[in-house]
């Protein structure tokens, strides 16, 4: 085993013993971004590469998602910091550790959900975003009907999406977009850049996560589907007309400010990569593929300091970005060890020493934090985790592949 190896083992090591203190103690956020759901989505993820002597009770694990379930009416509609979340975390356990407790609550949420899907509130009231919003609730919505569910939720996400979208005439048809008002963004840098609000063209917040979520839908499900590649196909001509012809980059964070953003899941080329490998999949066109491909490939041609990474999450950091660049294009190898080698783990002031200087006060969120980083270094090590914890993320392909059984649903 390899010194990198092996500092990506102790870490991980590390950070599975203090997340099971931390989930033994007091719950201040249950979500699966930065909370409890994810933390312990993580350490079941990483359970089964533990000797059996060694592998988290089941017993344990029961009264974990049972606490995960039991403040599910106090969180909001989705996916991320939301009701959805929690529970895309709490049926993956369940079925893994065979508990036979999360359908009957799921079932019972997916109701609430379909009824509010239908109340149609003004589209300014709901957010089409990934993280919290319309095109997150779609991906939960088509993992449910993979599960057998035979509620009409995928076609009431499409019929929301498409009533919230807004729509244009272009030289290849219709296109569609979603706006993003001033209000939702008043505070951050987004609205600062933006104060009239904007068509943000991201993955986490906007145009390619919405495109990533129809594309997803379209892949796996069974219903909407005519809507919905309606929607895919004018989201794709949307998309296309703001790319930019020139320089190293291809998108920016906004359809209204061109210019170069972040190498990041959430926002510029590498997430948006993502999102046009899962289209290629769902509309069977070889030529969204060799679109993505020519993103990534642009990357490798930016000075490592023009990448913007500022930490090393998976949202927007150098291992985050470096293990789904991985899941797009194996064959970066080269690429992918220029992003791993940008935040170190050995040293003095590496990550691994950060982490065991002060482990209690570390961020152990699965979207920011060292859970996520833990994930992904176990991947890195020994290949795909069985458990599927990583789907909310769309990382193109590998959010179809197969995992698990369908769970029997009422």
């Amino acid at each position: 085993m390899s010194t990198q190896d092996d500092e990506a083992g102790r870490l991980i090591a590390a950070v599975r013993r203090q997340l099971r203190r931390q989930l033994d103690g007091p719950w201040l956020d249950a979500s699966y971004a930065c909370g409890a759901a994810g933390q312990l989505l993580c350490l079941a993820a990483l359970d089964h590469r533990e000797a059996p002597e060694a592998a988290l009770a089941s017993g344990w694990v029961e009264e974990m998602v049972m606490r995960v379930l039991e403040p599910l009416p106090r969180y909001p509609q989705g996916l991320f910091q939301g009701a959805q979340g929690m529970l895309f975390a709490a049926l993956e356990l369940d079925q893994r550790y065979q508990l036979g407790v999360v359908e009957e609550a799921a079932s019972e949420a997916d109701e609430l959900l379909l009824d509010h899907l239908r109340a149609k509130p003004e589209p300014s009231d709901q957010h089409f975003d990934v993280i919290s919003g319309l095109a997150g609730l779609l991906v939960y919505a088509a993992y449910r009907e993979r599960q057998g569910s035979c509620l009409p939720l995928v076609a009431a996400c499409v019929e929301r999406l498409q009533a919230s979208a807004e729509i244009r005439a272009g030289d290849a048809g219709e296109e569609f977009f979603w706006f993003t008002p001033p209000a939702w963004i008043r505070g951050f840098p987004m609205g600062d850049a933006h104060p009239t609000g904007c068509a943000d063209l991201g993955l986490a917040h906007g145009q390619a996560g919405v495109l990533a979520a129809l594309a997803y839908a379209l892949a796996r499900g069974h219903s909407g589907q005519a809507p919905g590649r309606r929607l895919l196909e004018g989201a794709l001509s949307h998309l296309r007309r703001h790319e930019s012809p020139q320089g190293h980059w291809h998108f920016g964070a906004a359809a209204e400010a061109p210019g170069p953003t972040r190498c990041a899941w959430c926002y510029g080329d590498l997430g948006t990569a993502a999102a046009l490998q899962l289209a290629a999949a769902a509309l069977d066109r070889p030529a969204l593929d060799v679109w993505a491909q020519r993103l990534l490939q642009s990357l490798g041609q930016r000075p490592i300091l023009g990448l913007g990474f500022v930490d090393a999450w998976l949202c927007h950091g150098s291992l985050g970005s470096a293990w789904l660049l991985h899941q797009l294009a194996p064959d970066q190898a080269l690429l992918v060890h220029r992003f791993e080698q940008f935040h170190p783990l050995a040293g003095e002031t590496g990550l691994l020493a950060q982490f065991l200087a002060q482990p209690e006060a570390a961020n152990l969120s699965l979207l920011e934090g060292y859970a996520g980083l833990a994930l992904v270094l176990e991947e890195r090590r020994r290949g795909a985790l069985a458990l599927p914890w990583c789907l909310p993320f769309l990382a193109g392909r590998r959010a179809l592949r197969v995992q698990g059984q369908p769970a029997p649903v009422s």
